[in-house]
């Protein structure tokens, strides 16, 4: 489906470093590829991404040549980190993200 995304207070400006928090709601079902998100819209040159989540049992990441926030749930029989599939509601689901870039 698609994220909501709040930006959450002003922009952060620290000398040429801007820094950014959003709050990101996912809707419907959660894509196995991940959620398109462009951080490039809030800040130029990302140098950091922080991604932090609700208690849910979920882990978040962004990659930055794809532009999408992944999801990742615990792997069967305590393995590793598995995608999230497309039949998995987050809609109950917060992430919040910050990031912190250079001017354009």
């Amino acid at each position: 489906m698609a994220l909501t995304v709040e930006q959450l207070g002003r922009t952060n400006v620290t000398g040429n470093r801007l820094t950014v928090a959003l709050k990101l709601t996912p809707s419907g079902n959660w894509p196995t590829a991940g959620e398109p998100l462009d951080l490039t819209a809030y800040v130029s040159n990302i140098e950091t991404v922080h991604v932090e989540s609700d208690i849910g049992g979920y882990v978040y990441n962004y990659d930055r040549s794809a532009k999408k926030l992944l999801a990742y749930e615990s792997g069967a029989n305590g393995t590793a980190l598995d995608a999230v599939n497309g039949s998995t509601s987050l809609s109950a689901q917060t992430v919040y993200v910050t990031v912190t870039g250079g001017r354009a």
